[in-house]
């Protein structure tokens, strides 16, 4: 189960002070005293901007005035400011209506370059990834980036650069995460800007966390997110930011949890609940300390603890929450034996889980359809525009007619010309409007197929792991729970939940591989070398080779789909020789030919007669997917010579 992920929008803080309420004060009665358009609707923005965080009813009457005036002007600029406050006032109530107006706001924006344009692309890149719409999310923060690195505005190059991270981070491409935090904390130290850099440093941390959870539990990876985070605490504390500073406490607990430090874990853990208000999130931190308190043995304090935690969750009314402890309990009862109330459980959990799924979908196709709604009411009055212009046209076409017929042939002539250049410049443009719109098309197809693939892989990860994960726990509770002494069932149990984990195991590879549109090179390597290690470990009496030639390009890549064959023949290859070869070594080789990169594993075993057996399932597999990926397949072996396998991809 992933970090509850916390990102921070840096927009200006509006906490009720002195010195803030003088500026109201101030800017009010200049409103009064100025007769200039201009000096008041910099006036009207500046005050809509101090009441945006305190009091939205006097936002929005002061946002109305600007519009009022800014129309009054034809002002661009500030009918731009207009829509996005009104965007930023709308935002908690409706993501959908928030984004409508900050994109009218960006044509009137742009026309001037406005100072406030990259603030509307950030806010923009922010609905989108509320939305899951991460290409897009991702489109708007480069916009805002390039023109604040064009401005040189450093504080808020550091912001787009961390949310970058940050929309990464949630695409599962968590090393690319920790590159463009890394980029925003230098800013951030440069800067001095406290609260950044505890932003920044948490950003890593999770990020690691995640690494290391995926490369098997890597303690190394664990240690570098824990120095991470601890540093974000350090500047959470420093910077007042209680929010940051409770959420970074409970990753670090749950960084420690996954290493099975419980007692560090629990103090951590406690931390973030000791940190005053957010009573509404601290749901699933008290969840957490029950599961520690689980994990320890102490079954009442996670009882209690549990039951404290589903009493919040239904005060505050957080499903999300209250479906984690359902699924505590059911692990408690588990460990308890009480097998009855761990069913009732577990079921109360999956029917929380599928109300959520129901929800965030009955959510999102009404959220679709208001956008859609939008749009065709954006059509609605681009015709009505033509209509009108069409009208316009030929009024003054009327009116030409009254002069005399001695100037008619010429103003007809001229008409005639006119409309000839303009049919040619509007067949132009429809052209243009056309293979923009193809091109749209396919921008968008391939933005739909980016997303579900990784809907897929979250499935994936989340419910088939979720599920695997399950039964492995299922079954060492059912080995625990009646002291099963029969070992011949014992190692049944065993082969089970051996197969599980290794079913685990590749479907983290299936993911790995989807989670990509292409694969380089020095991936498809990082990954061999892993599986490599593993079997390294695993087999006794082995030694295994894995070499890479120097002239074989580390900037290449192959598509998700090639890449992940070549790991699997690879896989099966090494995984025949352990079986049947009773070989001493392993050895993976790859070198570059002319045309082609050629991948070699070989052993010194038994070897076999190739005339005199017939392939198996794992041969032909290894064939099947040669062919697919228009690679050949040779395997060479003769009985007490060992055995070569060559896979060659041009």
């Amino acid at each position: 189960m992933r970090h509850l992920i916390i990102f921070c929008v840096f927009v200006c803080g509006y906490a009720l002070n002195a010195q803030q309420s003088v500026s109201i004060e101030t800017l009010e009665l200049q409103l009064q005293e100025v007769e200039s358009a201009h000096e008041r609707l910099k006036i009207y923005s500046q005050l809509v901007e101090n009441y945006l965080g305190q009091d939205i009813d006097k936002a929005n009457t002061y946002n109305k005035e600007l519009q009022r005036l800014a129309l009054e002007t034809t002002n661009t600029e500030y009918q731009g400011c207009y829509y996005f406050f009104s965007g930023r006032l709308l935002k908690q109530a409706s993501k959908t209506a928030a984004l409508e107006n900050f994109l009218q706001a960006i044509p009137f924006m742009e026309s001037v370059q406005s100072n406030y344009l990259s603030d509307v692309y950030f806010e923009i890149s922010d609905v989108y990834s509320v939305f899951s719409d991460f290409p897009e999310a991702l489109n708007f923060c480069l916009k805002s980036l390039r023109f604040n690195t064009d401005k040189e505005d450093a504080y808020r190059i550091q912001r787009d650069m961390s949310f970058l991270g940050y929309l990464h981070d949630r695409m599962y491409d968590f090393k690319e995460s920790i590159v463009w935090n890394r980029k925003a904390l230098q800013i951030a130290e440069r800067l001095n800007d406290v609260n950044g850099q505890a932003i920044c440093n948490g950003r890593i941390g999770m990020a690691y966390d995640e690494l290391a959870e995926k490369d098997n539990f890597n303690t190394q990876l664990f240690d570098s997110a824990l120095h991470y985070n601890l540093k974000a605490v350090r500047f959470a504390k420093e910077a007042g930011n209680l929010g940051f500073l409770r959420s970074t406490y409970s990753n670090i607990g749950n960084s420690y949890s996954k290493l099975k430090r419980y007692e560090k874990a629990e103090e951590y853990t406690i931390k973030s609940l000791e940190v005053p208000g957010f009573e509404d999130r601290k749901g699933v931190t008290l969840v957490n300390l029950g599961k520690i308190y689980l994990e320890t043995g102490r079954y009442k304090a996670s009882k209690k603890v549990l039951d404290s935690a589903m009493q919040n969750t239904i005060i505050h009314g957080t499903r999300k929450y209250q479906l984690e402890a359902y699924y505590r309990f059911h692990e408690l009862d588990l460990k308890l034996g009480n097998h009855k109330s761990a069913l009732e459980n577990y079921k109360q959990y999956k029917d929380i889980e599928d109300a959520l799924l129901n929800e965030t979908k009955t959510r999102q196709i009404a959220e679709m359809s208001e956008r859609f709604k939008s749009v065709e009411k954006e059509k609605e009055l681009a015709k009505n525009r033509a209509t009108i212009a069409e009208q316009d046209l030929n009024l003054q076409q009327k009116n030409i007619q009254i002069y005399g017929l001695g100037i008619a042939a010429v103003i007809f002539s001229i008409l005639g010309y006119l409309f000839y250049n303009q049919q040619k410049l509007k067949n132009k443009q429809l052209k243009k409007e056309n293979e923009l719109k193809d091109a749209i098309l396919k921008i968008e197809t391939q933005n739909k197929l980016q997303e579900q693939r990784l809907r897929i892989s979250r499935d994936l990860h989340d419910n088939i792991g979720s599920q695997l994960t399950f039964i492995i726990s299922s079954i060492d509770n059912l080995k625990y729970g009646f002291n099963i002494n029969n070992e011949g069932l014992n190692h049944k149990l065993n082969g089970i939940s051996n197969f599980t984990k290794e079913t685990i195991y590749e479907l983290r590879d299936t993911i790995w591989a989807m989670n990509k549109s292409e694969i380089t090179f020095e991936d498809l390597q990082t990954r061999i070398s892993n599986f490599i290690d593993k079997a390294n470990v695993s087999s006794q009496g082995v030694k295994f080779l894995f070499e890479v030639a120097d002239e074989v390009p580390q900037t290449l890549s192959y598509s998700s789909v090639e890449g992940m064959n070549i790991y699997r023949i690879i896989q099966e290859a090494v995984n025949n020789a352990l079986k049947y070869a009773q070989a001493s070594q392993i050895t993976v080789h790859i070198k570059k030919d002319p045309n082609a990169i050629s991948i070699t594993i070989k052993d010194d075993g038994v070897g076999f007669d190739e005339a005199a057996i017939e392939f198996g399932n794992g041969l032909k597999n290894m064939e099947k997917r040669a062919k697919e990926i228009n690679a050949v397949l040779t395997v060479v072996s003769q009985p007490n010579t060992g055995t070569l396998v060559r896979l060659r991809k041009s």
